[in-house]
């Protein structure tokens, strides 16, 4: 069984609206409190659309653009 990632609970958000407690128990802790600042920052200024949740995580995408730029470097 693969491991329940950030990536895996937005697509479960978008497409049913709701997470469950077991879930959220599946996450790892950096992944879990990630997730739970994004919901925070969706209620309050994206007013719970869907749409507007960010589908990759910031942290890993931070880390990503990193790495190309280091590679661009090199």
């Amino acid at each position: 069984m693969s491991q329940y990632k950030y990536e895996d609970a937005v697509k479960q958000l978008q497409e049913s609206g709701a997470i469950g407690l077991q879930d959220f128990k599946n996450l790892s802790y950096e992944d879990l409190n990630e997730l739970l600042e994004e919901i925070k920052v969706w209620c309050l200024y994206a007013n719970g659309k869907l749409d507007k949740l960010p589908k990759e995580s910031k942290k890993k995408k931070d880390k990503k653009d990193k790495k190309d730029k280091k590679d661009k470097k090199d």
